[in-house]
């Protein structure tokens, strides 16, 4: 299925992480901001398989193979933690988030609070920087499906929580939370990589 059909497998893979994530969210109980109290285990799990399935698509020998996933996973943990502190900052609440929020200058919250626009597309583009880096000709007509389909999954995501009545609410928090953003992120990198088979 990886080799015949690499949409339906990428299509798998996004749906799995997904699930991942939600079912450590419901483990570790759905009430309140539980949720963001702990370190999810889903991040690396999903990270790592998503890793796998994208080494069967790239030719490399061993000691390069061994970089391009050191530098992708460096280039995964900056994003994680850029986009941790954005999201933060951005929905920081309770007498803990006020005081946190108060005590940084206007021009650096708001600083902070905007690099969410620019992280998203930020995470193909990385992506197609690395396989850029090691020559593997990635196609940038996928690059920009790529980057269109992460920003355009934020408000389809939210859109499936309203039509289905999901619980909690339906705003980017909750497509995270509910895990529903996830599988349109993890399809939408992985596009490139389908795009770079296609185009070798």
């Amino acid at each position: 299925m990886r080799e015949k059909s690499p949409i339906i497998s990428l299509f798998v893979l996004s749906i799995l992480v997904g699930l991942i994530w939600r079912m450590e969210v419901e483990y570790h109980g759905w009430a309140g901001l539980t949720w963001v109290a702990y370190f999810h285990l889903a991040i690396p799990t999903g990270f790592c398989l998503f890793l796998t399935w994208a080494n069967f698509f790239v030719k490399l020998d061993l000691k390069k193979r061994i970089l391009i996933n050191s530098i992708s996973l460096i280039y995964g943990l900056i994003i994680y933690y850029v986009l941790e502190t954005s999201l933060y900052y951005n929905f920081a609440s309770g007498p803990l988030g006020f005081l946190l929020v108060m005590e940084i200058p206007e021009w650096k919250l708001n600083l902070i609070r905007f690099s969410l626009l620019l992280i998203i597309p930020f995470i193909p583009l990385g992506a197609f920087l690395i396989l850029k880096l090691f020559r593997l000709e990635p196609n940038r007509k996928f690059l920009i499906i790529s980057i269109i389909s992460i920003v355009i999954s934020i408000p389809l995501s939210v859109l499936m929580l309203e039509i289905s009545n999901h619980k909690g609410g339906h705003d980017l928090i909750h497509s995270i939370k509910s895990g529903i953003l996830i599988p349109f992120w993890v399809y939408s990198v992985g596009l490139l990589i389908i795009g770079k088979r296609t185009k070798n």
